[in-house]
């Protein structure tokens, strides 16, 4: 093949339809923080993750149940849950939910929002608009429903890290909400998607070609003005022959004197989290199954909402 004679890489290509939406934060700064330029280091296979790990996600739904005119009433349902290991099993030891109604609330009638409000479920504006448009107040209505389900991934985190004074709580996605927690070194984030990049050059080349067992440099992305965590790429399985992103996941933590002893600590645990695989999910090459048990449970909770 052409791309192989020219020393490429084959293999990993989908066949799609449509362009993809626009990228909302293509690209990141970091800095570098153990060492530069980035390298790749190989992990051992042989850590466990330390007693009280716990971990946290959580799932959200939303449906148009109706109308007034052309403003869409969209009735949502968010939780969140955390489950702790004891010995070799995973319990739940903090949940939460909500169920509400959000809508924009300039355009109701006195009697529409009493009718609403009799229903029991809290009312949430999902803000107004320059003209009518249904389906960019369905967007914002599903907005505020991802909003809505950091809050209660929030609380039931706090929840847990209050009753549970030692060991880490791992999260799906990125620890910027936590950053201001007092327990926030104890926080750990697993972020699977990829759409913002944070290196560039030879750097991102040695992030997005990691072999398996290995990971990248620690290096500091900034959130907010004032505030940054330590991050690092870890490649839980191998990708040769598949897209570039498979098997590929990003750490975040609180910044720490130790951040490259540590990195590889969790790392080496974190690659224990792999097996029992979380096969059939689609995204079994970045999700561990502790998670994957996490959101099982908030889905088998839920049933045949609506």
């Amino acid at each position: 093949m052409a791309i192989r004679a020219a020393e490429g890489t084959v293999g990993g290509y989908t066949v799609l339809t449509h362009v993809p939406q626009p990228l909302s934060r293509p690209f990141g700064s970091a800095e570098p923080v153990e060492h530069e330029p980035i390298e790749a280091i190989s992990v051992p296979t042989t850590g466990v993750a330390p007693p009280g790990t716990g971990f946290l996600d959580g799932i959200q739904r939303y449906a148009v149940v109706g109308r007034f005119g052309l403003t869409p009433v969209v009735r949502g349902y968010v939780a969140a849950a955390v489950m702790g290991r004891h010995e070799q099993s995973l319990s739940v030891e903090s949940q939460q939910s909500e169920e509400f109604i959000a809508v924009n609330v300039q355009r109701l009638s006195d009697c529409q929002a009493r009718v609403l409000e009799e229903t029991g479920l809290p009312l949430y504006d999902t803000g107004e608009t320059e003209r009518e448009h249904p389906i960019l107040e369905v967007h914002m209505a599903a907005q505020l429903v991802e909003a809505r389900r950091e809050a209660v991934e929030l609380s039931a985190a706090r929840r847990y890290l209050k009753t549970r004074r030692e060991g880490w709580l791992v999260l799906d996605g990125s620890i910027a909400p936590y950053v201001d927690e007092d327990d926030s070194p104890r926080v750990l984030g697993l972020v699977k998607s990829h759409e913002t990049q944070f290196l560039a050059g030879s750097d991102l080349r040695t992030a997005l070609t990691l072999a398996a067992r290995h990971r990248t440099s620690v290096f500091a992305r900034r959130i907010g003005e004032q505030k940054e965590v330590h991050s690092w790429y870890l490649r839980l399985w191998p990708w040769e022959g598949r897209d570039l992103l498979f098997g590929l996941v990003r750490l975040e933590r609180s910044p720490s004197a130790e951040a490259g002893v540590e990195a590889s600590e969790i790392s080496s645990w974190m690659l224990s989290e792999r097996s029992p695989l979380s096969a059939p999910d689609g995204r079994w090459d970045r999700l561990v199954y502790p998670v994957r048990q996490v959101e099982s449970y908030l889905r088998a909770q839920i049933g045949d909402w609506l």
